[in-house]
């Protein structure tokens, strides 16, 4: 007997349970759950290529440092 496979994406993970328990009553199916969890992409960051960013720009630490931690009252 030729079985086929299919792969489902479930949109609304508050619907997986009824899906599963919905295709377990089919006699026809086997069900085999497998979680597959993504891995976040990460990003490098160049550090050097952030070099001369300050570069021709009048401004000192003091004065950056005032202007970011300035708060509205």
């Amino acid at each position: 007997m030729d079985m086929q496979k299919i792969i489902l994406t479930i949109k609304d993970n508050s619907k997986l349970s009824f899906f599963l328990k919905l295709m377990k009553q089919l006699d026809f199916v086997e069900v085999e759950e497998a979680s597959f969890k993504r891995k976040p992409s990460v990003k490098k960051h160049n550090f050097f290529a952030s070099a001369g960013l300050w570069k021709n720009r009048d401004i000192n630490a003091d004065e950056l440092r005032e202007k970011a931690w300035k708060r509205s009252r």
